[in-house]
């Protein structure tokens, strides 16, 4: 984490120079960068250090609802889309999160927590999937983006 405190650090006191707008500016480019960077990742099923997601629980029975056919697909597909998963900023910050019923689902595999799959259903403990988190590589595309305003 020390990382990303020395770049937050750095970043801060580049944009420090700027005025509010350029900044705001500058922020919501970031911000968009990484939400296209999360969203991608969690297409690919990975966790921000590089190890696939947690597999499905096996069912318990022989047949699968509607043939099997919604086990296979990939997880949080719905969540991908980018209504659900928000990106934003003011003069001051960026930020990417997702919202209303999404957010609770994303935090329950986020933390993995314990939650019903549906309305009346028995509580069941969700593996821990991370979906948003920052890479090495994020850090970078966020620095050089911030370089080429500034140079600029």
């Amino acid at each position: 984490m020390s990382d990303f405190a020395d770049m937050e650090a750095l970043a801060g006191a580049l944009l420090r120079r700027v005025d509010a707008g350029e900044r705001s500016k500058i922020l919501r480019v970031m911000a968009r960068t990484l939400r296209s960077s999360q969203l991608a990742r969690i297409a690919r099923q990975q966790d921000p250090d590089g190890q696939p997601f947690a597999a499905r629980k096996a069912q318990p029975s022989g047949r699968l609802r509607r043939g099997g056919t919604i086990k296979r697909k990939a997880m949080f597909r719905k969540l991908r889309n980018t209504s659900n998963l928000k990106a934003g900023s003011t003069d001051t910050e960026a930020w990417v999160g997702f919202s209303g019923r999404a957010a609770r689902i994303a935090r329950v595999h986020q933390e993995g927590l314990e939650d019903a799959p549906a309305k009346g259903a028995k509580p069941v403990r969700y593996a821990r999937r991370v979906l948003l988190g920052d890479t090495e590589a994020d850090r970078q595309v966020l620095l050089d983006i911030l370089f080429a305003h500034v140079t600029d």
